[in-house]
């Protein structure tokens, strides 16, 4: 008779919760939604029933579907808040503290899930961070699973002296800069980063079944695979210290089912992305992925020109004593350099600002700084100077070779405040890089010794030493000139 009972009130139970309202997991108190497009709001609750849910002054009508699933488009909302978030029916679910602002979603890999604590400067950060209310968190949990999931086992977090430590610093001063540009308008940062990951498992299954290049791919999760099979035999026959690691952050779509999956539809404004250490052997195909796994987010979050601004690898010799031989991370900031070719992106370089024997440059600032006037530009339209210097043309004059470039501000300059130009190289005989002489000679050009090479490099190196930059202090990008296709 006892198991009988305990059966129907398990029964019972489970009908309860299959009818109970509720809101998908990402709705919480202290959430940013973004503003002036259409907000996507959705979730769960009796089929066929009706209620209403209600922002500040606006409010739509919900009926849930038969399959007990229910989805709304919110009308476009001005900058605002602290609002609730109501739904109203049978019962009622209030989120309080809601702001409406700019929502941006920060991916990649250790670099951006790099925390605050760890950047230059943490006590005065952490200490300031409490002029920043306006900024809210949510960072999603390193997660992968071979199966898509709904499950947000994160919270919204006001920012504050308390809560910044371990949040992303890139994406903390990125959106300082937005906050400070826009006054004061809410910004709300989804950290979907997970450390050492490769592109493919932030791309959901469809987009890597149909990729060209999807051979890279597979590639990648069967050695990742095999080498953990073969780390786990050894540990199951000797189990001392802690069993090897599952690479689920390496593994096609695992982080795109846990960490991404889950907050699709939310409304975001754009994303800002540093990812590559991970992929820097595959700049060919990293090129395809890169395009392709933008436009995926894209689709899922119903934002057909979101903005993706990414950052160029920082420098980086290697460990020490066994320092990279090879020109990996050299070609690898080329490849993303033509990642540009997609619409609505902008780079913005870490190169000069990386650390010789770390891989996790601490000057998080400023690569925070550089995204954000990449955004305050082509995002929010101000009158900033978003680049460094970009060539313009080129050409030979004698035994010089005379290049002209745009985004200079007022004039090109180099950080050591000298004429000579540092940074550029041509290959000699043996394969190795010499370099070369240069200096600039206008407001926008400089003058480089020229032997009739064909291929002329600029900051091509892993940890490349250069010093030309614009006025606005920002450097010029690595570049390589072909002077056998000239431009004129």
């Amino acid at each position: 008779m006892k198991k009988i009972l305990n059966t129907f009130l398990f029964i019972l139970i489970a009908l309860n919760a299959f009818g109970q309202l509720k809101f998908a997991e990402v709705f919480q108190d202290n959430m940013v939604l973004q503003a002036n497009k259409e907000i996507q709001i959705w979730g769960e609750g009796k089929p066929s029933s009706e209620f209403k849910i209600s922002l500040d002054k606006k409010e739509v009508d919900v009926q849930v579907g038969k399959d007990g699933k229910w989805t709304v488009s919110f009308p476009k909302m001005k900058y605002g808040g602290p609002y609730e978030l109501k739904a109203e029916g049978n019962e009622t679910i209030t989120y309080k503290n809601v702001m409406v602002g700019e929502v941006w979603f920060c991916a990649g890999q250790s670099n951006m899930r790099w925390f605050v604590r760890d950047a230059n400067n943490p006590r005065e950060e952490i200490k300031n961070s409490s002029n920043y209310t306006n900024i809210r968190f949510l960072a999603m949990p390193l997660s992968g699973s071979d199966t898509p999931k709904t499950e947000v086992k994160a919270k919204w977090e006001v920012c504050s002296s308390s809560t910044i430590k371990d949040k992303t610093a890139v994406g903390y001063f990125f959106g300082k800069e937005l906050s400070d540009n826009l006054k004061g308008v809410a910004i709300g940062l989804i950290d979907i980063s997970y450390g050492g990951a490769s592109i493919s498992t932030f791309m959901d299954a469809e987009t890597i079944k149909n990729s060209p290049e999807l051979e890279g791919i597979e590639r990648r999760n069967k050695n990742f695979l095999a080498h953990y099979h073969k780390q786990k035999k050894k540990w199951d026959e000797n189990p001392e210290g802690k069993a090897p690691y599952y690479p689920e952050n390496c593994l096609g779509s695992y982080c795109f089912n846990d960490m991404i999956h889950p907050l699709i539809p939310y409304s975001a404004q754009g994303m800002i992305w540093y990812q590559g250490e991970t992929n820097a052997g595959e700049p060919k195909p990293y090129i395809t992925w890169f395009g392709e796994f933008v436009e995926m987010m894209r689709k899922h979050f119903k934002n057909e020109n979101m903005p993706t601004y990414f950052v160029q690898l920082a420098g980086f010799k290697g460990v020490k004593g066994r320092e990279m031989q090879n020109e990996s991370w050299a070609k690898f900031r080329l490849a993303q350099a033509e990642c540009l070719q997609f619409e609505n992106t902008g780079m913005a370089t870490a190169m000069d600002v990386g650390e010789a024997y770390d891989i996790h440059p601490r000057n998080k600032q400023e690569v925070g700084r550089r995204l954000s006037l990449l955004a305050l530009r082509d995002t929010y339209k101000k009158k900033v100077i978003a680049e460094g210097p970009t060539v313009k043309s080129y050409k030979v004059d004698n035994n010089k070779l005379i290049i002209t470039f745009d985004n200079v501000a007022k004039q090109l300059t180099t950080s050591d405040g000298k004429e000579e130009v540092i940074g550029f190289t041509v290959r000699n005989d043996e394969g190795k890089l010499d370099p070369i002489s240069a200096k600039i000679i206008g407001k926008n050009k400089i003058e480089v010794e020229f032997n009739g090479n064909n291929l002329i490099m600029y900051a091509y190196d892993v940890f490349p030493e250069c010093n030309l930059y614009n006025s606005a202090n920002l450097p010029a990008t690595p570049f390589n000139l072909n002077t056998d296709q000239m431009l004129n």
